[in-house]
């Protein structure tokens, strides 16, 4: 069947024709080439053999950028061909001196994976000299680690966790690495807004730092989704001039965008649009924004159409190494049909040709709708995009406002580069690598001075005695203590029956979904929790066949515990202080499967959950709350969607 006669019968469709609200339609767009570009002769067979006969015209603009020195930062839509751009000038750059190194940088292992293998046909091509590429990442037993390190590779492939802790914490034992290191490729830099993003500038103003210890001065090669600020997020994360490219050459195919809005559940409604669209021959991808939902409708598929379970699959953060590498080759091999991801599959994994994207609720930034809309229709046909509204604000207001969600602008992306609690995190870091003097203002240039007094003070860092002030780390490896993502430990869950790891989860989320007498989902599997071993950070489950689901409630308390700054704005006083937060998980529900029909609720005495931030504040004069009520409106439904619209603006 094709889209177009497909979308025709939604518009009537039993399940589906009520909740119709709007069909927009994106057309082609032609390829635009550059003037054509010299190269190596290895790379240009190479280049003959995978079929590119030319270059887009921001690719070449970008190898123009690089040529003449500059670093730079490609912000254009998916599939438009950016890895190609660093792959042409790492090779370039090793073939001209053969003891030049590359870092290539991902925000998730898989990308690592999927781009080595995408490396690999170049690497092949290349008969001069052999050049190596190796991944080194959480994953990597130490066999390899230990060989990596010892034969060291042409490319790095890792990721900002494993720099953070393993690599620059470990200098010493790359230094053959650091001494001829050229390039640093980031890529998907637009998830490192917000505090990731301040993780991820201290960790290469480390990295910068022990390049020049030991003599070099990498370019940086950054790869983005269209963001409005490119050029000054960029310089931001890096701290150094770069060049932007934001043109897109790439061709791209015509696109249907489709809005639903379904009176019933829309994670059930999605479960039931999925199946409907594999049914009628179309390969699709639904993207959820939770894990528990992408399990559930997991779940709702294989019960409601038993024949497709071996045919499609859920895919999210916490399954184990095998089974996503699994997943991902299925996928991009054509053996599964369809998949529900969280944002794992956002960005650019190779998941071979699909056709319809489902979007269960508004995805919370237009960055992320045009991400993942951009994973369909990658074979040069026709592709189609469903939002799948909830009954949030949002969801509803684009409902009612179909035509404001194209003519939005893309987000602006932004971090702090001198956050003082990430700044003082990462200080006894970087002098346990190399001792820090306040000649080292250039890389830490705000406060430097007062951060390490504070530290010294609270014992993180000590003085020397004499001579020029120098500060050393307290402790031994502090990379260890600094989670550059997400606080909380991680918990293993084991199947009881077998003693075999089956997944993980981070510490916040296991309190909420692996609980004694919970219902653990993996891949429309059910595991009932036995056990939540605090102490070793290990859950123990057992296979289970229920007609169920569960759910926590929680209580949060705020605390307020110092004010720094407050400032009138309008009718209304605003604050910004320490916070200590407290969160309970205090009972759980018991839900049916498929209905979601509440089946009781059951207590638990779990302990609770503290952590201190900075955080900031409205506070509302009770004669407004008055003000408010008088006139007949809701003051709890104004002030809740206060809140929401907050956390709209903030979310990264």
């Amino acid at each position: 069947m094709k889209l177009t006669k497909y979308i025709e019968r939604l518009k009537s469709h039993p399940d589906f024709g009520n909740a119709f609200v709007y069909h927009r339609y994106l057309p082609a767009r032609p390829a635009a080439y550059g003037p054509e570009v010299s190269f190596h002769d290895d790379i240009l067979e190479t280049m003959k053999h995978v079929r590119i006969d030319r270059l887009y015209s921001h690719q070449v603009k970008a190898i123009e950028h690089l040529r003449h020195g500059a670093n730079v930062l490609v912000a254009t839509p998916t599939a438009s061909g950016k890895s190609l751009i660093y792959n042409l000038m790492v090779l370039e750059e090793i073939l001209e001196h053969r003891d030049a190194r590359a870092l290539y940088v991902f925000p998730l292992k898989a990308l690592e994976q999927d781009q080595l293998k995408n490396l690999s046909v170049w690497l092949e091509g290349i008969k001069e000299t052999k050049i190596s590429a190796e991944i080194y990442d959480g994953d990597t037993t130490p066999y390899r680690r230990k060989k990596i390190r010892t034969q060291m590779p042409g490319i790095l492939f890792t990721n900002p966790d494993m720099l953070h802790r393993a690599i620059l914490a470990h200098h010493q034992n790359w230094e053959k690495f650091f001494e001829n290191l050229s390039f640093v490729v980031l890529d998907e830099v637009h998830t490192y807004r917000g505090i990731f993003g301040s993780h991820l500038n201290q960790v290469i103003r480390r990295l910068k730092r022990l390049c020049e210890k030991y003599g070099s001065r990498p370019r940086f090669i950054m790869l983005s989704a269209t963001i409005s600020n490119p050029k000054g997020f960029g310089e931001s994360l890096i701290e150094e001039e770069i060049e932007v490219i934001q043109k897109t050459g790439a061709p791209r195919a015509g696109q249907h965008f489709i809005f639903l809005n379904p009176e019933t559940s829309p994670n059930f409604s999605a479960a039931k649009l999925f199946i409907d669209c594999i049914r009628k021959g179309f390969r699709t991808i639904a993207f959820t924004q939770s894990r528990k939902v992408t399990e559930l409708i997991h779940v709702w598929v294989s019960r409601l159409s038993p024949d497709l379970r071996k045919k499609v699959s859920s895919y999210r953060a916490g399954f184990m190494p095998d089974e996503r590498r699994q997943i991902e080759k299925r996928l991009a091999g054509g053996d599964l049909l369809g998949v529900v991801s969280t944002s794992a599959l956002e960005m650019g994994i190779d998941i071979g040709y699909l056709d319809i994207c489902l979007l269960v609720g508004y995805p919370g930034t237009i960055i992320n709708t045009w991400q993942r809309g951009g994973r369909v229709g990658r074979s040069g046909s026709e592709s189609l995009v469903i939002l799948v509204a909830k009954p949030d604000a949002l969801d509803q207001y684009f409902m009612k406002h179909p035509d404001d969600l194209f003519e939005r602008s893309f987000e602006a992306a932004v971090l702090d580069p001198d956050n003082p609690n990430v700044v003082e995190a990462h200080l006894p870091c970087a002098a346990a690598e190399i001792p820090i003097t306040l000649s080292n203002g250039k890389f830490w240039s705000k406060d430097l001075d007062l951060h390490l007094e504070k530290l010294e003070q609270e014992g993180a860092l000590n003085r020397s005695a004499e001579g020029e002030p120098t500060w050393f780390a307290s402790k031994r490896n502090p990379q260890r203590f600094v989670n550059i993502r997400s606080p909380g430990a991680t918990y293993t869950i084991f199947e009881k029956e077998t003693g075999q790891a089956i997944g993980t989860i981070d510490g916040i989320k296991a309190f909420k979904e692996c609980h004694p007498g919970a219902v653990y989902l993996h891949r429309a599997r059910q595991y009932l929790v036995d056990n939540l071993i605090l102490e070793k950070r290990d859950i123990v489950v057992h296979g289970t066949h229920l007609n169920y689901f569960t759910r926590v409630r929680t209580e949060k308390e705020t605390e307020i515990m110092e004010i720094y700054r407050s400032r009138p704005k309008a009718q209304f006083l605003v604050r910004e202080g320490r916070l200590k937060v407290t969160e309970v998980v205090t009972e759980y529900e018991k839900r049916s499967l498929p209905g979601q029909e509440l089946m009781g609720i059951f207590p638990l005495e779990l302990p609770p959950q503290i952590f201190e931030t900075i955080g900031f504040w409205v506070e509302i004069e009770p004669a407004l709350k008055g003000f408010v009520e008088k006139k007949g409106l809701h003051f709890m439904g104004g002030i809740h969607a206060i809140e929401h619209a907050a956390i709209g603006i903030f979310m990264p």
